[in-house]
């Protein structure tokens, strides 16, 4: 049986997808992940946006799109055509707005959904440019992510159509014993 540390070595970020939807079983599985995960005084108050259907996928990514161009934010070519890697699995965390630590438990919700992905032999990425979503009121709405709430992050996972090359961590730590 494979380690939780050989797991968190193993992962990586995977911006490459099989055209392949990922069993029912799977993502029920990659949310029971995300139900276990540690929030700050144990409000446990994230709502999770699960979106298999491709054509909400893609125009979430036209909404991003959108917001940056807005924006005058050059787009990088490598995302297009989509900014969720064409996965056949798109996860949008929403926390309250008056949620000091939201991020922060978005972050652990998001790391704990890339873990068993790597543990099952799935790919996944961390996608931060989600957050450009709430530009678009139509896709907000769409998303069921109500006003008192913001996007705090989001991840995609799928089969992955590439291997990519690990790379090299550093570790800045110093010991105070």
């Amino acid at each position: 049986m494979e380690q939780i540390l050989d797991i968190i070595k193993r992962r990586a970020s995977v911006r490459a997808y099989l055209d392949k939807p990922l069993p029912e079983e799977v993502i029920t599985n990659i949310m029971e992940a995300a139900r276990h995960t540690p929030t700050a005084r144990n409000l446990q108050e994230l709502e999770y946006k699960v979106i298999t259907n491709k054509a909400l996928i893609q125009k979430a990514s036209d909404s991003v799109a959108a917001a940056l161009a807005e924006q005058d934010r050059p787009v990088q070519p490598k995302y297009r055509p989509s900014f969720f890697y064409s996965a056949p699995l798109l996860i949008i965390i929403a926390g309250p707005r008056d949620n000091y630590w939201v991020n922060t438990d978005a972050a652990l919700a998001v790391q704990n959904i890339m873990l068993y992905a790597t543990s099952i032999d799935l790919g996944s990425c961390f996608i931060g440019m989600a957050r450009f979503i709430e530009s678009d009121p139509k896709m907000i709405e769409e998303l069921h992510i109500a006003g008192d709430m913001r996007i705090a992050a989001a991840v995609v996972c799928g089969y992955p159509n590439e291997n990519p090359a690990p790379i090299e961590k550093i570790l800045n730590v110093e010991f105070f014993t």
